[in-house]
């Protein structure tokens, strides 16, 4: 989208400017946020205007999505993609953000309309905005009558998806979970080991933020809300904490590390494992960080360098090949393998708009491929961490099932001595975080150890 008289600098064109790339180009609302954002002119207030927009937008589609579809006079798949998004923009304010009257909210969308190359249809968004002001309060149907019906409607999921989880889970829990997922999750900060003790980060961030509170699932991880980006607080010029959700942190501590290890990151994307790992291994040790993706391995280096990390190394390589390429070689393994992402909805709601059941298949086949393809790098005696940030039974203990039937070299290693037992599946060993039992992102985690 080109910027036309400077529409795009304020908040709600910055919104707009984001869904329509989200929508475009398939890349992630945070990652095009942050580019965005970052050393702009915008007040602290427009700047989280903007994200709250962008997030409340894609987080509640489906239910702004039903709203238009009673207010409107033909399907929203025949409305121009841009003026879809203009319209999801000024339902969302009319619906969920008190604080905007309703009279400016059906305005500004109107004149952001107009100035974003959308003018011969500003007449018909002002229409439909008022009507849809008209109806508000807009009562959501009743879940208990038609749970499959409400969570693909008002509830915000796509219906194939909710309609899964409602046999899987049965609706209480799915409904739970669905909730959990709509839900704005807390900025979380994992403390880099070595650097600082817990409390004294925690002391320097309660200067700032209104709320500082530690992890349910690792102390090491703090929820902060009220005080800023990141880049805002302190300790983060000085690489004291990695931004990650702390499911996120799981996958590292089931590797039990130790000072000096050689640990293999398989497909290490952003880094934020990486980068824990190697602190934790100290200058002795050493985490070779391999991924397919050269814009991956660039925020990693990057972070790394913030971070001071003498252990890291990083690689473009393809995991399938790192077994053949490293015999042996490494006493820990993580896989964190590319998955379809649907434990990870509240902090990235874009994906539920994108996914479907093909994508869980093809997923599980390239996560099997890829455990397989890095297994002969695990040295005998070994421990091999798989995990994924789906809950989904096919990229889960299936593909772990399919694995360990074709490797007898291989069998589970159950919990980790570590704080994360309350995890652990009766009769499996298996480790599952839920958004909606452990307030964090839904994470998959299986321990395996090689016994020859």
């Amino acid at each position: 989208m080109s910027r036309t008289g400077g529409w795009t600098d304020s908040a709600r064109g910055i919104a707009l400017e984001i869904l329509d790339r989200v929508e475009r180009t398939q890349a992630y609302a945070n990652l095009l946020l942050d580019a965005r954002l970052a050393g702009g002119t915008l007040s602290p207030a427009d700047r989280a205007l903007a994200t709250h927009l962008v997030y409340g937008v894609l987080r509640w589609r489906g239910r702004l999505d039903w709203i238009l579809a009673q207010a409107l006079d033909r399907p929203l798949t025949a409305v121009e993609p841009r003026v879809r998004d203009l319209l999801r923009l000024g339902v969302y304010q009319l619906t969920a953000l008190d604080r905007i009257p309703a009279f400016a909210a059906v305005d500004e969308t109107v004149s952001l309309a107009r100035a974003a190359g959308a003018a011969r249809s500003a007449g018909f968004v002002n229409a439909v905005l008022r009507g849809v002001a008209r109806r508000i309060p807009i009562p959501d149907p009743p879940p208990a009558e038609d749970p499959v019906g409400y969570w693909g409607s008002a509830g915000s999921h796509p219906a194939w998806l909710a309609a899964r989880w409602i046999t899987r889970l049965g609706p209480e829990e799915a409904g739970r979970l669905m909730a959990a997922n709509n839900q704005i999750p807390p900025l979380t900060l994992a403390l880099t080991p070595g650097r600082l003790e817990a409390a004294a980060l925690r002391r320097a961030l309660e200067r700032v933020a209104r709320e500082v509170t530690p992890g349910r699932l690792n102390p090491a991880v703090f929820a902060v809300l009220g005080g800023g980006a990141p880049a805002e607080l302190p300790g983060y010029a000085e690489g004291h904490f990695i931004p990650m959700d702390e499911a996120g942190t799981l996958p590292v501590l089931a590797l039990d590390l130790a000072p000096g290890l050689r640990v293999l990151d398989a497909c290490a994307g952003g880094g934020g494992k990486s980068a824990l790992i190697a602190a934790e291994l100290g200058a002795d040790g050493l985490v070779s960080a391999v991924d397919a993706s050269p814009r991956a391995i660039r925020r990693l280096e990057s972070a790394a360098a913030r971070l001071r990390l003498p252990a890291l190394r990083t690689e473009v390589g393809d995991a399938r090949t790192l077994g053949a390429r490293y015999p042996g070689a490494f006493p820990r393994v993580l896989l964190d393998a590319p998955c379809t992402g649907l434990g990870t909805l509240r902090r990235r709601p874009e994906i539920k708009w994108r996914r479907g059941l093909a994508d869980i298949a093809r997923a599980a086949l390239l996560q099997g491929e890829l455990l397989r393809g890095v297994a002969g790098a695990v040295a005998p005696g070994g421990l091999l961490v798989y995990s994924t940030c789906s809950l989904e039974p096919e990229e889960t203990e299936a593909v772990i099932a399919g694995f360990l039937a074709d490797h007898p070299q291989f069998r589970p290693a159950g919990p980790p001595a570590a704080g994360l037992r309350a995890l652990a599946e009766p009769g499996t060993g298996f480790l599952r975080s839920w958004p909606q039992r452990t307030g964090t992102d839904g994470f998959f985690i299986a321990r395996l150890t090689r016994t020859c």
